[in-house]
């Protein structure tokens, strides 16, 4: 039924154009302005996403290549042999089936490295955030102590551990090296890895001047606007993780009332 009312609306839009083709023109002018646009805007994020997310998971593109070249010879030859053991076996398989199991499974592991880079820079985001906010938290504090800008940021960065404060450091000692502003390797830091929090920060700072109560007050509110973010992840998440633990319950008393409701109907139906 889906397919009769699509086709009879392609129809119906073919017939439409031809006979009014100003307006067939006129839709052709436009698409061929606008397709080359779209599709130059859409190559460019979709390349600086996935440029980000390699650097954010300290990868290379030739490993990836290589891992989905792999995954497609892997996953097409899998279904290939079980189902030439299953014919040796004595078993009839579907030509058309085992083609399309093949394709499918081809598919999957093309795409399969590109969901797994995705998902390991989403957590590598969010942890970085996390610590970014501490950061902040405690770049804040060394600044209402009397500390200087730079002294704070690398007392700040030298007072965590793991990935994320190393990426900090790296940061600031190249800031320290090359004699430029912090918050500009910061901005940079924010950019190469496609952290817009960590960008604005450095940005908003940088506006607020580089001395002086406005870097504590600018820092103060970056941070809290931070945490508020967080806790609002981490309440839709608790939420989510809520509602998905109720399925198997209303699965469990679905059941029940089946397993006690079909004696009854049985009975009721036999009688019949």
């Amino acid at each position: 039924m889906i397919l009769v009312v699509v086709a009879g609306a392609l129809c119906g839009a073919g017939v439409f154009l031809l006979a009014f083709p100003k307006v067939f023109g006129r839709l052709m002018k436009k698409l061929s302005r606008w397709l080359p646009t779209m599709q130059r805007q859409l190559k460019q994020r979709t390349s600086e996403r996935h440029r980000s997310d390699l650097a954010l998971t300290e990868r290379i593109a030739e490993d990836m290549v290589v891992q989905k070249l792999v995954g497609v010879v892997a996953g097409a030859a899998m279904p290939a042999i079980l189902f030439s053991l299953l014919s040796v076996l004595g078993v009839a398989v579907d030509n058309t089936f085992a083609i399309f199991c093949s394709i499918a499974c081809a598919f999957t592991g093309f795409v399969l490295p590109d969901q797994r880079l995705k998902t390991e820079a989403r957590r590598r985001r969010q942890s970085f955030l996390h610590a970014f906010s501490s950061f902040l938290d405690l770049t804040n504090v060394l600044l209402a102590g009397g500390a200087g800008t730079e002294t704070a940021l690398m007392a700040a960065a030298d007072a965590g551990d793991g990935w994320a404060f190393g990426q900090l450091r790296n940061a600031l000692v190249r800031a320290r090296s090359a004699r430029t502003s912090p918050w500009n390797e910061l901005a940079a830091l924010g950019e190469r890895f496609n952290l817009t929090h960590v960008t604005e920060v450095a940005g908003s700072v940088q506006l607020a001047g580089e001395h002086g109560a406005r870097i504590r007050s600018s820092l103060s509110a970056k941070a809290e606007s931070l945490r508020h973010r967080q806790m609002s992840e981490i309440e839709a998440a608790a939420n989510s993780a809520t509602e998905r633990m109720g399925v198997p319950m209303v699965l469990l008393f679905l059941a029940f009332i089946m397993l006690i409701g079909y004696p009854a109907v049985t009975l009721v139906l036999g009688g019949l």
